[in-house]
C-alpha cells in the first residue's frame, strides 16, 4: 500500500471519502496516481509529486474535487 495516504487524512476528508479497508485505499492510491500523472512509479516518486501539488492551493483543489467526482459513493 503507499507510504504516502498516511499524510492525506485531511484530503480524504475534504473529498468526503471514509476508506474503510485495504480496498477502498488502494482505489484511493490508484486515482491520485492518475489525477497527478505517476501511475506505475514508485510511492517516494508519488509521494515527491505529490508534495508539489499540495503546495499549491488550486492543485490541492483540483486534487480535491476530481477524487470526490472520480470515486462515487454508493
Amino acid at each position: 500500500m503507499s507510504c504516502y495516504l498516511r499524510h492525506l487524512t485531511e484530503i480524504i476528508a475534504q473529498a468526503d471519502l471514509e476508506p474503510l479497508d485495504k480496498k477502498d485505499r488502494k482505489i484511493i492510491d490508484i486515482t491520485i496516481r492518475e489525477i497527478i500523472g505517476a501511475r506505475g512509479e514508485f510511492c517516494n516518486e508519488v509521494w515527491k509529486e505529490l508534495k508539489i501539488w499540495l503546495a499549491e492551493p488550486a492543485r490541492e483543489q483540483l486534487l480535491v474535487s476530481e477524487l470526490k467526482k472520480r470515486i462515487k459513493k454508493d
